[in-house]
C-alpha cells in the first residue's frame, strides 16, 4: 500500500482511495493522528490506544503494526490511531494536564468545551462515527496493575451483543468482562452509534510486559479474520472465563476498596488470589504516623485490580474483586 503524508484538512471518508494513508484529526495542540488502511468495500474497524496518557500497550502495539503491516487482500477500513490522548501521553498522566479530567468520563464529549471535551468530540464525530466495530485498547497504567480483561457493553440487542461477543472471543488469553452502560466512556459514544465495541484492560503497573503485547497481536489479527477483514483460517480460540455485572457499580473500577485516607498502601494479598468476603487485604498507614487502617473484602472472589502505586490519596481504589 502506498503512504500518504499525513494532513490536517478534513477527510473525504467517502472518496479515500485504496492504500494506507496517514490523517491529522484536529489541530497541532488539540488533536491526534490516525493511520488509515483502506481496502475493498467491507467492515470499518477503529482502534485506539492512550485514551488515558499512562497508559503505553496500546500505542506500543499500534505503532508496531503502523511500521510493518501491509495487508494485501484488505476487504473494509482499519483505523488504527495509538495515541488519543495526546497532551496526558506526553505529561505521562493518566488525565489531560490542562484541565485535569479524564477523557475515558467526557464522551460525546461538545464542540466548545474543555480541552478533553473537546477532544472526546473530535474523536466522536469525526472518526468513531464512521466505524461499524471499534476496540480501545487500556491497561492498569503507572498506579494499578490488573488480571488482564476483555469487556464490553451489553443492551444494545441481540445482535450487537453476539457480534461483541465473537469480538471478545478473539482476544483469548484474557478473561471477558460483560456489564451495563456506564455514561461518558469511549464505549458509551460506540453504544449510543450502535457501533460493535469492545475494550481491552492488560496489567499496567507501570510498564508493558511483553505478554500482553503478544496477547493483544494476537488478538487483533483474530479479529481481523473474524471480521472478514482479511482472510485465513478460522483460529482455535481458548475458552475465556465470563462474567457479566448485572449492576453497573460493579464495573465502576474507582469505586471499589476506596482508600481510607491518604498514606502508604500495603497489600497483603496478590492479583488473581481468590479471597472470601471480610478477609483482610491490606492496609493502609497514615502520612502522620498514627495506626494503620486494615482494608478488608467487600465480596468474595478473585483479585482483579491491585493498586501498584504505594502512595495513595483517600477515596483511590485499591481492589476490585470479581466472582471468577
Amino acid at each position: 500500500m502506498t503512504n500518504v503524508s499525513p494532513s490536517s484538512s478534513p477527510l473525504d471518508w467517502t472518496s479515500l482511495p485504496t492504500g494506507q494513508h496517514r490523517h491529522r484529526f484536529g489541530n497541532a495542540t488539540l488533536g491526534f493522528d490516525a493511520w488509515i488502511w483502506r481496502g475493498a468495500p467491507g467492515p470499518v474497524l477503529l482502534v485506539n490506544g492512550a485514551t488515558h496518557g499512562d497508559e503505553y500497550e496500546g500505542p506500543t502495539l499500534l505503532r508496531q503494526w503502523i511500521d510493518t503491516w501491509n495487508p494485501t487482500d484488505l476487504r473494509g477500513t482499519v483505523i488504527l490511531v495509538p495515541v488519543l490522548n495526546e497532551a496526558a501521553f506526553g505529561a505521562r498522566q493518566r488525565f489531560h494536564p490542562v484541565d485535569g479530567e479524564n477523557l475515558a468520563r467526557a464522551f460525546p464529549g461538545t464542540g466548545d468545551g474543555s480541552s478533553t471535551s473537546q477532544l472526546a468530540h473530535l474523536f466522536d464525530t469525526k472518526v468513531l462515527a464512521h466505524a461499524t466495530h471499534y476496540v480501545d485498547l487500556h491497561s492498569g497504567g503507572l498506579a494499578l496493575e490488573l488480571h488482564p480483561w476483555v469487556g464490553y457493553i451489553v443492551g444494545g440487542g441481540t445482535e450487537r451483543n453476539a457480534t461483541q461477543r465473537a469480538m471478545a472471543a478473539c482476544f483469548d488469553s484474557f478473561w471477558c468482562w460483560a456489564g451495563p452502560f456506564l455514561p461518558g466512556r469511549t464505549l458509551s459514544a460506540a453504544f449510543t452509534r450502535k457501533v460493535a465495541a469492545i475494550y481491552t484492560e492488560c496489567r499496567g503497573a507501570g510498564g508493558v510486559l511483553p505478554e500482553d503485547l503478544a496477547a493483544l497481536n494476537r488478538g487483533l489479527q483474530n479479529l481481523l479474520i473474524e471480521l472478514g477483514c482479511v482472510t485465513g483460517p478460522k483460529p482455535t480460540l481458548a475458552d475465556q472465563p465470563f462474567h457479566q455485572s448485572i449492576e453497573a457499580e460493579e464495573t465502576h473500577l474507582q469505586a471499589h476498596h476506596p482508600a481510607p485516607h491518604a498514606g502508604t498502601f500495603e497489600p497483603l494479598v496478590e492479583l488473581r488470589d481468590t479471597v472470601e468476603a471480610t478477609a483482610k487485604l491490606g492496609s493502609v498507614q497514615p502520612d502522620d504516623g498514627g495506626p494503620s487502617t486494615a482494608i478488608y473484602a467487600e465480596t468474595g472472589g478473585t483479585i482483579v485490580l491491585r493498586r501498584y502505586e504505594p502512595a495513595v490519596q483517600s477515596g483511590d481504589a485499591l481492589f476490585v474483586i470479581v466472582p471468577l
